[in-house]
């Protein structure tokens, strides 16, 4: 009897099993990675197939079908283009399509399972246990000192049991946590548990050290209080005295949020960041100046052409290559990148990452032919897995072509149409306060996705952009259903 109720639970649940799983994976990540890569991602993987397979044969729909033939699509000609070309690696290709795919794959396949009311809210219930287990971890982390920081070299932030190449997928999950977490505040009847909560997240992003973290925090804490005012207004209802004191205190929290930025490690992260990029420019400015040069005020042309400036200009480039893209000046080298960066001697963007890698990626794809621009090029032209980009859009385009960075842009315009007919349709039904943390999720996550390599090509963190997708879709589709406020 009781194997029975056991069985009738987990099928009963198993979506909020599913999403509390993801949190303790990440556990599972951190405790078994090695160079091989983790248990989790192979859990995670199988899940996914499982999950789509059962979603098929169940409930395939119209859109479920033509939903899966885009996906299909889109990965497809891509590895077709590779063999075409001669595959570099078509192994280390074929996973990187799994982890990208994992995302549309998950959306499809939760919107088709979670097809009712009751699931749905399953999906709501695992967001909030996850984001509790989360929070638990990080805390014992804390208290045993095994803590990951969010930067290492400088030992800042704190970013819980979470591998070193997921640091900056930790960022964009405690973001989505910070949002579900805000409209958990105004759904629960605790009061103890109502007013606790924005403290928590306050604590939980500023400590994170992030701008990821720090920036969804201003947007929380200015963005829940408004929405609900904007609502009390248009709608002409009363908002009680609870949900007033709790407004309050989200724009209270707001406001110290931004008073107490100096003194945050976000903050501190920042100075390091200027200290170093001003004075290696300005060493740089004034070697050339002590020469008789005015380097801003030259042309690139008149920096390329002039044999002493040329050879400063190259030393300094090679300097900042070496630590960010070193490849980069073997494979293209360095008057390339000097030209395509009109000869800035900026510290800030020669040493930022993110600008350098998307600059890699900008020369393998100007090389490339036709077809290859339609489709992306494989992989394995990562040589380097410093190499990788760390914005998803860019990545979209430059490994997935246009058909693929246009696939990501068609669904989301899809769904924005839906979102707007839902609102011409039912304006004032459709104002709830679920439905707008839908939408700041749904935001957020796509904005986030253009500063993180995580959004949509890491299933730790695209499972939660999956899941918002699928409540949207639900949300979209039903709106006789929708009570809540």
């Amino acid at each position: 009897m009781k194997k029975n109720n056991l069985l009738n639970t987990l099928r009963e649940y198993w979506i909020l099993l599913f999403i509390v799983l993801q949190p303790l994976l990440d556990v599972l990540a951190y405790w078994t990675q090695n160079d091989a890569g983790t248990a989790s991602g192979y859990i995670r993987l199988v899940l996914m197939v499982v999950l789509y397979v059962y979603a098929f044969c169940k409930k395939r729909s119209p859109a479920f079908l033509a939903a899966s033939a885009l996906i299909a699509l889109t990965f497809g000609l891509h590895i077709l283009n590779g063999l075409r070309l001669g595959s570099i690696s078509l192994s280390a290709d074929l996973k990187a399509v799994a982890r990208v795919a994992y995302m549309p794959v998950m959306a499809v396949s939760f919107a088709a399972l979670a097809d009712d009311e009751s699931k749905q809210k399953q999906i709501l219930y695992g967001i909030f246990l996850s984001a509790a287990v989360t929070g638990v971890v990080i805390i014992l982390s804390v208290i045993t000192d095994t803590y990951m920081p969010t930067y290492i070299l400088e030992n800042l932030g704190i970013s819980g049991w979470v591998t070193d190449s997921n640091r900056c997928c930790h960022s964009d999950i405690m973001a989505c946590f910070a949002i579900f977490a805000a409209y958990g505040a105004f759904l629960t009847k605790k009061t103890w548990l109502k007013f606790l909560l924005p403290p928590i997240i306050m604590v939980a992003m500023i400590t994170n050290a992030t701008s990821t973290c720090y920036l969804t925090l201003l947007a929380v804490m200015a963005g829940f209080p408004v929405f609900c005012l904007f609502r009390s207004l248009l709608l002409k209802k009363k908002i009680d005295r609870l949900t007033r004191i709790l407004m309050a205190e989200f724009a209270l929290l707001f406001a110290f949020s931004i008073a107490i930025y100096p003194y945050t490690p976000r903050h501190k992260m920042e100075e390091l960041k200027h200290a170093f990029y001003s004075d290696n420019e300005q060493q740089f400015v004034q070697e050339m100046s002590d020469l008789g040069y005015d380097i801003y005020a030259m042309s690139l042309e008149e920096k390329m052409s002039d044999p002493v400036v040329h050879e400063k200009l190259t030393v300094y480039y090679n300097r900042f290559i070496c630590n960010t893209v070193m490849s980069m000046r073997d494979r293209f080298g360095i008057d390339r990148v000097i030209t395509a960066l009109d000869g800035t001697v900026s510290a800030a963007i020669l040493d930022d990452g993110r600008i350098m890698k998307r600059l890699n990626a900008h020369f393998i794809m100007e090389d490339s032919d036709f077809l290859t621009h339609l489709t992306g090029y494989e992989f394995g032209n990562i040589r380097n897995a410093y190499e990788d980009l760390e914005n998803d859009w860019h990545a979209m385009y430059y490994y997935y072509g246009y058909i693929g960075i246009g696939s990501y842009i068609l669904v989301i315009a899809y769904l924005a149409w839906r979102i707007l007919k839902l609102l011409i349709r039912s304006f004032g039904e459709s104002l709830t306060l679920l439905n707008f943390t839908l939408l700041l999720s749904f935001v957020i996550l796509l904005g986030l996705a253009g500063f993180s390599g995580a959004l949509f090509r890491r299933p730790n963190a695209s499972i939660y952009l999956s899941l918002v997708i699928a409540m949207i879709w639900h949300a979209t589709r039903l709106p006789d259903r929708l009570s809540h406020s």
